[in-house]
């Protein structure tokens, strides 16, 4: 076993005892050291680059060339990489495999293919779902994308982005990209560089995801489907459902292969068949515990509302440093499957045509004994430091007054308390990145 998976393995056994110890805010610091930027050899031949960018990048040595397994989320996140695997190897790429559609594995692919004109693997719903999540809804997402992933603030202020260090992104943030010249519906083989390699579809965080298995090295790239994190089964800044089952299911064909050495397109990479069958077990098992716990209640009648109360991960699961919710969070997931299975009416007929957020924000101030009264009660509630309610007056009152600064501000300081309390850095990112869009500048975290 290579020593840098070694010392993995140790700091996930660590990390448990040591992260009770720790507020969430403290647990998030800590999980940036899973970040450190390093190129780390897995096995004979196969080595992935951590903390350079949001995703990692994956280089496959073979006889006469190169495969780059997902190439981040931009050119010069790519750079800097190629700059690294060129001190391992000059050898021409071969091969670019995407593991799925998401800009941060597929938009730095025209720097890793040089002067090389490599074959391009994707499944086959790849270039629809560019086309999607970036023409058709980009505008909406952009600035929600912004937000999770604290794109905007400053580094000080962004402990990490959950899965990696930060967005790397270009000047004015271009999506362009290689596209596939291979692709395939459920399996496909092939050789690239006296190097065997089988491709399978396995839908997940998207329904193009795929993991590449390397029969000969018993090394499986599993993409997305795994991270050092709880896994991001709703993602705040707006997406298709993700169906939880067939994430799941997908699990259960990586254990099925019995890898021997895990390389995720995020975080480190993991060594040793049985270390890694527990670890993914549990990571299947959590998914599914969500799921059957979610429908559950679903069926005795329960809302969105009331099941984010009552869905939560069993203890011996919860406790897992690989299951922590750095990324993914349990309340989403449970709104999540509600919406996918039963969309967004929560059966409540009061819920069908509610009022107007002006209209509801007057009825609301004169139950306070009027506007001026309602902002006491503003005032009031930041100063007990009852935040997310704050938030939510300040809500009300700015329905009534859009340009009240001081709204504004009691807002913004609430969503920075609120922030702080988060163990997932997409939630800190959003309330932070938030609160600096209010005119408010957000916190140092070190």
């Amino acid at each position: 076993m290579r020593t840098t998976a070694l010392i993995a393995i140790l700091f996930l056994a660590l990390a448990g005892p040591l992260a009770a110890q720790q507020t969430n805010e403290e647990k998030l610091i800590a999980h940036s050291e899973e970040f450190r930027p390093e190129v780390i050899e897995v096995t004979d031949g196969v080595w992935v680059a951590v903390g350079y960018a949001l995703a990692n990048s994956i280089l496959i040595e073979g006889a006469d060339g190169v495969i780059i397994v997902d190439t981040t989320e931009s050119k010069s996140a790519a750079r800097a990489i190629k700059a690294e695997f060129d001190k391992l190897t000059k050898k021409p790429v071969k091969a670019i495999i995407y593991t799925h559609n998401h800009y941060d594995h597929i938009n730095g692919s025209e720097v890793f293919a040089g002067d090389a004109h490599p074959e391009v693997y994707a499944q086959a719903l790849l270039e629809k779902l560019v086309v999607q999540s970036n023409a058709e809804v980009g505008a909406a997402m952009q600035p929600r994308n912004l937000r999770q992933f604290g794109a905007l603030l400053p580094d000080d202020a962004r402990p990490n982005s959950g899965i990696g260090p930060k967005l790397v992104l270009d000047a004015g943030g271009a999506l362009t990209y290689l596209k596939p010249t291979k692709t395939f519906d459920d399996q496909l083989e092939f050789t690239a560089a006296g190097v065997k390699v089988k491709l399978v579809h396995a839908p997940g965080e998207t329904d193009d995801q795929l993991y590449v298995w390397l029969p000969e090295k018993k090394v499986l790239c599993v993409g997305d489907n795994y991270y050092l994190a709880f896994p991001n089964l709703y993602a705040i800044r707006g997406t298709p459902y993700r169906d939880v089952r067939k994430w799941r299911d997908s699990v259960d064909l990586v254990i099925a292969e019995k890898p021997e050495f895990l390389v995720p397109s995020h975080s480190r990479p993991l060594a040793g068949e049985a270390h890694i069958h527990e670890v993914l077990t549990d990571y299947r098992n959590a998914i599914d515990s969500v799921y059957t716990q979610t429908i559950a209640g679903m069926n005795k009648g329960l809302t969105p509302d009331q099941l984010v109360q009552e869905v939560k991960l069993p203890d011996a699961l919860a406790s897992k440093p690989y299951l922590q919710q750095f990324y993914g969070t349990v309340p989403w997931a449970v709104r999540s499957i509600f919406a996918g299975m039963l969309g967004w009416f929560d059966g409540n007929p009061t819920h069908l045509f509610p009022l107007a957020p002006k209209d509801r924000a007057e009825r609301i101030a004169a139950l306070a004994g009027g506007k001026d009264a309602l902002f006491q009660k503003l005032r009031d509630a930041a100063k007990a430091g009852d935040h997310q309610w704050a938030a939510e007056l300040a809500d009300t009152v700015l329905a009534l007054d859009p340009a009240s600064a001081e709204a504004k501000s009691i807002k913004a300081q609430a969503l920075i308390a609120i922030g702080r309390q988060q163990i997932s850095a997409n939630a800190r990112n959003y309330f932070m990145t938030s609160a600096m869009q209010l005119g408010v500048t957000p916190p140092k975290y070190k």
